[in-house]
């Protein structure tokens, strides 16, 4: 049943002859490609748009400079706390990168009236247009990763504000209604594009996750998936004080279908096995597909009669409605959860595969299709994210 893994072992010596890659045989653009990295951890899309659009508004005093007709009269006070607060925002934000989402908040409400305000006290009609149309900026950086309520608010306050400009220095009552609906549309076109965006890339996301942790033939989870999904199963079985019960199934004489009816007809076979192990499966519980023939099953039991019943149904189920059988290796255990340190689901995973390939193989040996299920002493999980637990340990 099982096979000895040939062992590598790995040293931090290079061998001779070697050359060894120092800091000064480092290429310009390698280092270059070192601090783009560096960069790009530091600050997420909505902090780079951040910068981008404030850096924009940066030059405002220079241009106000050159051009003093520009602004209104009086205006200088209020251009220049604007400008103060623009560059904090830089400052603030290249300094600390990835800006909270409350610091966002703060950031973009108060940049919008500044928006507001810059458009305002600017008396050039195309100028004013050109800064008004920055408000959707804040809303649309929004959309990138904050939550739909705050994009919502971003986007009220944003249209509110445009909707007030509009009526600045009006020519007429057409002329009030086009800036108004120009106001609305530069600001609510953004917002729906990079959230329709934002939108397709999560479902997207979410796709390639459920592919990568399901098999495909079977529609089971793979390894990582079950591992994934039974760490919730595990604490809720710790919490109760019932024990966890784990099943390894195996098809008898598989390698011969293969051999003798091909692939295809392989393929179709665990497919059959799997609806049977579906059907009979307990409710809640978790299914998996380890192996070629080798599938797993984890659910909460009240000890080894209970579950050596529920291997049985499932041994009865794919014998009446497939053309193999199964041989099962069923281990119970209690869970004690109580303890710190780091998770251990792949280890508590592993440790029962590995109890229950032994009693599969127990099973094979006293001529298939049949259950051998044992209790097993109690063993201690530690909850917690499956990816920052340790693999096994060697022997």
């Amino acid at each position: 049943m099982s096979a000895d893994v040939s062992r590598t072992r790995w040293t931090d010596t290079p061998p001779r002859g070697d050359a060894v890659m120092s800091d000064r045989s480092v290429t310009p653009n390698v280092r270059l490609g070192r601090r783009t990295q560096k960069l790009v951890r530091h600050f997420d899309a909505r902090s780079a748009a951040v910068l981008l659009s404030t850096s924009g508004a940066l030059p405002l005093p220079l241009l106000a400079f050159i051009s003093p007709n520009i602004i209104r009269d009086g205006g200088w006070p209020f251009l220049g706390a604007i400008w103060v607060f623009t560059l904090i925002v830089f400052s603030t934000t290249a300094i600390v990168g990835r800006i909270s989402d409350r610091l966002f908040a703060v950031f973009g409400m108060i940049g919008m009236f500044g928006i507001a305000g810059s458009a305002y006290l600017v008396t050039e009609p195309a100028a004013a247009g050109v800064i008004i149309t920055l408000l959707a900026a804040i809303p649309a950086i929004s959309a990138m990763s904050s939550t739909p309520r705050m994009v919502a608010l971003f986007s009220l306050v944003a249209v509110l504000l445009a909707l007030g400009l509009a009526f600045v220095d009006p020519s007429s009552v057409a002329g009030v209604l086009v800036k108004c609906g120009a106001g609305v549309a530069n600001v609510m076109v953004p917002v729906f594009i990079v959230a329709a965006l934002r939108g397709s890339l999560e479902v997207t996301m979410a796709r390639y996750a459920v592919l990568g942790d399901t098999d495909p033939l079977t529609g089971l989870l793979n390894r990582r998936g079950f591992l994934t999904r039974s760490s919730e199963l595990l604490a809720d079985v710790a919490a109760s004080g019932d024990q966890i019960g784990f099943l390894l199934i195996d098809v008898d004489h598989f390698k011969a279908v293969n051999d003798r009816l091909g692939h295809a007809v392989g393929d179709s076979v665990l497919v059959d096995t799997v609806v049977a192990i579906n059907r009979a499966a307990p409710v809640p519980s978790l299914i998996g597909r380890f192996g070629g023939e080798e599938f797993v099953l984890i659910c909460p039991t009240t000890g080894q009669a209970a579950l050596a019943a529920t291997a049985e149904r499932i041994r009865l189920a794919v014998s009446s409605m497939s053309t193999v059988t199964v041989s099962i290796g069923a281990v119970t255990a209690p869970l004690s959860g109580a303890g710190t340190g780091p998770p251990n689901i792949s280890q508590v995973i592993d440790h029962l595969t590995h109890l229950a390939d032994r009693w599969v193989y127990v099973a094979k040996s006293a001529g298939r299709d049949r259950v051998v299920c044992l209790s097993s002493s109690p063993i201690h999980f530690v909850a917690g994210d499956p990816s920052s637990s340790p693999g096994p340990a060697g022997r």
